[in-house]
Parts: structure tokens; C-alpha cells; sequence
């Protein structure tokens, strides 16, 4: 008689075999490195990480983990979870493992009294997490601003030296310049000081809470994340705050803007400037941001010189969906919630 897979949740002494379903699923998973795991899972200084698996012969075939993350619901500070590294073993994919693992890993959070479940769910895992009762609040755009006539000639299909000067008449219209660097606008170590006061003035009521906490954690603490910090100063005190990762994306170095929190117009507008030259310092050909459009930072970032990137450039946009485990989820989803790449745990 064949062995019978079960079904359980897991924890710190089951990492091995987490990771290496995490290999055979998707190599390129960032928590296929221990360092990166026990930052997020074991080392959350905002809660114990929570993971589920099917177990088959000492190994692990299917695994979903909720990840603590500070959050504000209506306004006022929450604990909730972020998921993390849904998966199927590519060989015993199609058996509605995951889907009968998403429900009880719902059912369990709801137990525990968990006012928000925030999920970003791949193609593959999407249509059990849907089932798991998740909603979908947005498809979530991305935002970005051209730096370089090359790639942009390059993404338009126009040869460049014909090309050439209508492309950059091109850019500095669509990407109009961004403000002047002033001396109070700057790059600087690590992040900025005053962070909660900017977050309190500029954050909104549904989303990952972006305070001094979050960024030591996000940013800091984790293992190679290779952050660079921005901010803007008026009279001394802080109205604008970033964080920059440059990776390779769209055919090209991007500078991935993790974080834009910005006061105002103007502030939006330096703390870009800043940005772009800290990116084309590391050879980035552009920039580029996800948001809402509707929230503060993706008004901001479109005030500031970013554009939606073209949907024949993004045919499949993040999907962002929220559970209210033990309430409703379609109310959960109805609200306006922000996002930026730093709620991703992949980037």
C-alpha cells in the first residue's frame, strides 16, 4: 500500500525539508538560502512565523507559511500576516493539494484571531488562494520612470540613432524632469531618522504599517538586500523618505523603489531626484514603483514624473488579495489600501 501524505502544520525543525520543496519549485525563491529563511521566519521580531505542509515520506510535497507583518486596519495599529512561498512539488502538482492545505491554513489563522491575511499570490497559486476565501482588492500597476533614450528606444522598437532625439523629446515630456536636489534632499546610510513622524503624516488606514520598526526589519536585518536610503528634509524635519534596490527587470537595471513616502508635491518631487541619481550611479536604465493608484504614494510618484508602465509591457499584473479569516473578506477588500515593493518578500 502506497504511503498516504498528511497534512500538518510545521515549524522551525521542519526547515530543511521546506527548503528543499522550495528548490524544486521555484529555484530562484530567495528562502531557498537558511540566512533569509530564519530572518523571516524564525528571527520575525513581529510574531512566530506559522507554515502548513503536506508531508509524504519525510518530505515535504506542498507548504504555505503566514508571515507576521505590522499592519493598520482602519487606522489603528494590528498584527497581521503576510503569506509566503506557496508551492507544490512539481510532481505531485494538479492533485488539489494546496487547495485542501489553503482552507485549513485559513480556518487555523481564524482560530488564532487573525484580523488580516495579505497575499500577492503567483498564477499557479492564485486559484487556491481565491478558494481559501481571499478577496481581490486591486491588480496592482507598475509605475515607471525612463531614465536611459537606449532602453527606452529599445521597449518602443525604434532604431536609436535615427530615434534618438525624439526619444529623449519623448522622455522629458512623458517623464517631465524631476525637482532639484536640494541640500536637505539627499542619500544617506541607513533609514532616516523621524520615520514614524513621516509615517503617521503620510500613511494610510489599510496597509503594512512603514514605521521605524518595519524599515529595521525590512531593510536592515535582512541577509544581501542591498538597500540604499533616501531622504528629504524641510527646516530639519523629515517629509520625505525612500528606500532603492537595483536589479535587473524589464530588460534592463532598475532601480526597484521599495518605499516613497512623501509629505507633499514637492517633497515627492526631490526625494525622485535623488532616487534617479542614485540609480543611474549604479548604471539603472529606469525606475519603477507599485502602488495604488488612488493611495498617497502612487498620487505622489505620478506627480513626481512616474507613468504607468503600458499594459502590453505588464500583461499580468501583481494580484493583491486580503482574507479577514474570522470576518468578512470582501468588506477587508473594499477598503483603500496602500502597498509598495517592500511588502513583497521575494524583492
Amino acid at each position: 500500500m502506497s504511503a498516504r501524505p498528511l497534512l500538518r502544520e510545521a515549524g522551525v525543525d521542519d526547515e530543511r525539508i521546506i527548503r528543499d520543496l522550495l528548490r524544486a519549485a521555484y529555484p530562484d525563491n530567495p528562502k531557498v538560502d537558511p540566512a533569509i529563511m530564519r530572518w523571516q521566519y524564525w528571527d520575525n521580531p513581529f510574531g512566530r512565523t506559522r507554515a502548513w505542509i503536506w508531508e509524504l515520506e519525510g518530505q515535504a510535497i506542498a507548504h504555505w507559511a503566514a508571515v507576521p507583518v505590522p499592519l493598520v486596519l482602519d487606522g489603528q495599529p494590528v498584527v497581521g500576516v503576510k503569506t509566503a512561498d506557496a508551492a507544490t512539488h512539481p510532481e505531485h502538482r494538479r492533485q488539489g493539494l494546496f487547495a485542501e492545505l489553503a482552507a485549513a491554513y485559513m480556518t487555523e489563522l481564524g482560530r488564532s484571531n487573525v484580523p488580516a491575511v495579505l497575499t500577492h499570490p503567483n498564477p499557479d497559486s492564485t486559484p487556491g488562494v481565491a478558494a481559501s476565501g481571499a478577496q481581490l482588492v486591486a491588480r496592482v500597476p507598475a509605475f515607471v520612470r525612463a531614465l536611459d533614450d537606449g532602453w527606452l528606444a529599445q521597449r518602443l522598437h525604434l532604431p536609436l540613432p535615427l530615434a534618438r532625439p525624439l526619444v529623449s523629446a519623448a522622455r522629458r515630456v512623458a517623464f517631465r524632469p524631476s525637482g532639484n536636489v536640494g541640500p536637505d534632499a539627499i542619500a544617506v546610510p541607513s533609514p532616516p531618522r523621524d520615520l514614524d513622524a513621516l509615517w503617521q503624516a503620510t500613511g494610510g488606514s489599510y496597509g503594512v504599517r512603514r514605521d521605524s520598526a518595519w524599515w529595521e526589519w525590512r531593510y536592515v536585518q535582512r541577509p544581501a538586500g542591498e538597500y540604499r536610503f533616501a531622504e528629504v528634509r524641510r527646516h530639519g524635519e523629515l517629509v520625505g523618505a525612500a528606500a532603492l534596490q537595483v536589479r535587473e527587470a524589464f530588460g534592463g537595471r532598475f532601480g526597484y523603489v521599495m518605499e516613497f513616502m512623501a509629505a507633499d508635491v514637492e517633497a515627492a518631487q526631490q526625494l525622485t531626484a535623488v532616487i534617479e541619481g542614485m540609480a543611474r550611479a549604479q548604471a539603472a536604465v529606469g525606475l519603477v514603483l507599485i502602488a495604488t493608484p488612488r493611495s498617497s504614494a502612487g498620487v505622489l510618484a505620478q506627480r513626481a514624473g512616474f507613468r504607468r508602465l503600458p499594459q502590453r509591457l505588464e500583461p499580468n499584473p501583481l494580484r493583491f488579495l486580503v482574507a479577514a479569516p474570522a470576518g468578512s473578506s470582501a468588506a477587508l477588500a473594499a477598503q483603500d489600501w496602500s502597498i509598495a515593493w517592500g511588502d513583497l518578500d521575494h524583492v
